[in-house]
């Protein structure tokens, strides 16, 4: 069960790596657009290689065949992608709370208190850091709001 996860999200960092190989990369005192992408890219692939690494004692005591992946392998791209198609529309706050709400209910025993805990602790975090500290402009709210 962790090994189409983790390759997953190999395939997805090395997607990235190759979609921005031709940005500069600069270096640690000077940035270039591509340095970013880059190290996430990386964190991607090392993430993804310990999570397969992680089912590969499961898969040397299967004899047959499993039934397939469970919910959690297909939430969690489910999220990223209501993540992409609400941004815009319901704002940065709102689009965090759908995806958080939808990736939190990934883990076979996800709690909705613990759930709801760690969607306001996240988008308060991301405010934190994207709008007050990075001073991004994004959109917090739905426009209909203003």
């Amino acid at each position: 069960e962790w090994i189409p996860p983790g390759l997953f999200f190999i395939a997805l960092g090395a997607a990235a790596l190759w979609l921005s190989r031709d940005y500069p990369v600069g270096d640690l005192q000077r940035m270039g657009p591509g340095y970013f992408p880059r190290m996430l890219s990386l964190g991607m692939i090392c993430l993804g290689v310990l999570i397969a690494r992680q089912g590969l004692p499961d898969l040397a005591r299967v004899k047959g065949l499993r039934a397939g992946p469970h919910r959690s392998f297909w939430l969690i791209p489910l999220a990223l992608v209501v993540f992409g198609l609400s941004v815009e529309s319901l704002g940065v706050v709102a689009s965090l709370a759908l995806t958080l709400a939808v990736a939190g209910f990934a883990h076979r025993e996800a709690r909705i208190a613990e759930v709801a805990i760690s969607i306001v602790t996240l988008i308060v975090l991301c405010v934190l850091i994207f709008v007050v500290a990075l001073k991004l402009p994004l959109h917090l709210w739905p426009e209909f709001w203003k």
